[in-house]
């Protein structure tokens, strides 16, 4: 590619210009839309749809027959006798640019966003084209009008600046739906670029678009990326897409969910479908999830997360380590371990950096934390966000009457929990 004279155009300076028999110069029709094949690294023109001059008939030309370019001004292509002949057909592995992209929305890998397709930037050498970058901004719309020397020659006049493109690499491109030429999209781009986003973004990016939209990506995530991403959701997104995903895929997703996030969810659902749910869960985690389904709303149960790590006050620092690297994976945090007496009441505290830096052999009771802030089921979650703000702590551990550990808060469960409350509150009063 490097070896040839490089020349950037536009999609809209393609479509629409007459196409020209290069042997005779009678004008056969007009460019419709230009077709790329996907099994390079940037999509390749592999042909044009031309429509036929006083005809609605629409046929495809390969991109071997044509000869001269002259952009917003006329393709010349060789008229062979069989050109025409065949009905409209897109080879597999194949796509329409305009079609597929022009006024859709994308997601862009990059930014973390929605956004509008108004144009696609090529990259031209002698008379092959590949797709290089999308245009999303107002210049890709303002060329398609056929307006650009017009508003550049105002914008000059008026702030002596030009307009510029706002142009997306290819590489960070991602389609969110695939209703058009599936098959071939998914050669090139498929929805596993998305797992580079942190499921925060990636929630942000799906409540800008439709439910079938959602629901689509959803699918195309592996099942943990899936499911925090969708924990991440308003929970009235989430109820709606509770509601249209079938029972195995909503069964994936809950099984690789925290406890106290699949509780939020149960409890807005019907009894016969948390019974239906809960019956395909393991036992174990079924016993956890129903035993906080019966505590209220209101109090800290509600929204303690029963996956942490807890180790014996008589344990060495070595020990307890080798505990964290073969259960961090079922724990919300292993940042913090709450240290149990014999009678597995909690007496203290020591985080990783504490252990990292103690020698192995040595007894964690020695060196815990022996004052830990802790609070109690039926806490009020409002006081439960008031001890976070007065100590300036990431996790607060949840005891029962017998200072028996029982879950774990994070700040920001707890805040979103009282967040929600005061915003029913205030819809209520209204």
């Amino acid at each position: 590619m490097n070896n040839l004279q490089q020349k950037f155009i536009y999609l809209s300076q393609l479509i629409g210009v007459p196409v020209i028999d290069s042997g005779t110069g009678e004008k056969l029709g007009y460019t419709v839309d230009i077709v790329a094949g996907l099994k390079e690294m940037y999509p390749r023109a592999s042909a044009l749809i031309m429509r036929k001059i006083k005809t609605s008939n629409k046929f495809y030309i390969p991109w071997k027959n044509v000869k001269k370019i002259m952009e917003d001004e006329t393709i010349f292509i060789e008229n062979t006798t069989d050109l025409f002949q065949e009905d409209l057909k897109i080879p597999e592995g194949e796509i329409l640019l305009k079609e597929m992209f022009w006024d859709k929305q994308i997601v862009d890998i990059h930014g973390s966003k929605v956004v509008r397709v108004n144009d696609l930037h090529l990259l031209r050498e002698d008379l092959s084209i590949w797709v290089v970058h999308v245009d999303i901004g107002i210049t890709g719309l303002i060329r398609r009008l056929g307006l650009m020397r017009l508003c550049n020659f105002l914008v000059k006049l008026i702030a002596s600046c030009e307009l510029k493109d706002q142009l997306i690499p290819w590489k960070y491109v991602q389609p969110i739906t695939s209703a058009i030429g599936a098959e071939a999209l998914s050669l090139k781009v498929h929805h596993s670029r998305l797992t580079e986003l942190h499921p925060a973004d990636l929630a942000d990016i799906l409540i800008d678009l439709g439910t079938n939209e959602r629901i689509a990506i959803l699918k195309s995530l592996d099942n943990a990326t899936a499911a925090h991403t969708f924990q991440e959701l308003p929970l009235k997104i989430r109820m709606q897409i509770a509601g249209m995903v079938t029972h195995e895929q909503l069964l994936n997703i809950i099984n690789e969910m925290a406890i106290d996030e699949v509780v939020d969810l149960l409890s807005q659902l019907p009894q016969r479908k948390i019974h239906a749910l809960l019956s395909h869960l393991p036992q174990e985690k079924v016993a956890k999830i129903s035993s906080l389904l019966g505590h209220s709303e209101r109090i800290a149960g509600s929204i303690m997360n029963t996956e942490f790590i807890s180790a014996k006050h008589n344990a060495t620092a070595g020990m307890v380590l080798d505990k964290i690297k073969n259960e961090y994976k079922k724990s919300e945090t292993i940042y913090y371990i709450y240290v149990l007496d014999d009678n597995d009441q909690l007496v203290g505290m020591v985080t990783l950096r504490q252990l990292l830096t103690a020698p192995p052999e040595k007894i964690i009771s020695e060196f815990m934390h022996k004052r830990v802030a802790k609070v109690k089921v039926n806490t009020d979650i409002r006081d439960v966000a008031e001890i976070f703000y007065k100590y300036d702590f990431t996790v607060v551990p949840v005891v029962d009457k017998q200072n028996k550990i029982q879950g774990i808060i994070t700040i920001k469960d707890a805040f979103e929990a009282v967040f929600r409350k005061i915003r029913e509150e205030t819809e209520e009063a209204k």
